[in-house]
């Protein structure tokens, strides 16, 4: 791979590496949502996703972002993020290049949402920093653990 380091368009191996790689609290949330594997779950999201992205530092991906249309015509929209440990260690390096992606499909989509596993810390501080509103925990998926509701809505 390449020694870049920022946001790249994703692709099927990036997808599988971190499927391969992903970090604790992902693997317990696509667990508890879904009772996937981080491989099909990384793949699956991948493959709905009209838009995807790779976070990147020296060339190694270390997360895996997209965006999986609910409805087309009524502008809904399901945003995800699944990553390896390296992401904690280099989340500065990320967030930035991720709001210019969101922030893109804020314009592009009227609502997205999707939900978040209580225990993934690191993935709710970023979604309240790309300014999505999380509601209080509640019973979810396979599991029926608490999970956060997370959406935008634009008005």
């Amino acid at each position: 791979m390449p020694t870049e380091t920022g946001i790249i368009l994703a692709t099927a191996d990036h997808a599988r590496y971190i499927g391969e790689n992903m970090r604790a609290a992902d693997r317990q949330e696509v667990w508890a949502s879904s009772h996937a594997l981080p491989d099909a779950a990384t793949m699956e999201s991948f493959r709905r996703s009209l838009e995807c992205w790779t976070g990147v530092v020296d060339g190694e991906p270390i997360c895996i972002f997209g965006v999986a249309p609910v409805s087309l015509v009524t502008g809904y929209a399901a945003p995800w993020m699944l990553g390896t440990d390296q992401l904690e260690r280099n989340a500065v390096k990320f967030l930035r290049g991720s709001k210019e992606v969101v922030a893109g499909w804020k314009r592009d989509y009227r609502h997205l949402f999707n939900y978040v596993d209580a225990r993934n810390k690191t993935s709710i501080r970023w979604l309240k920093w790309l300014g999505f509103e999380l509601e209080e925990p509640a019973p979810y998926g396979a599991e029926k653990l608490p999970f956060h509701r997370f959406e935008y809505l634009r008005k």
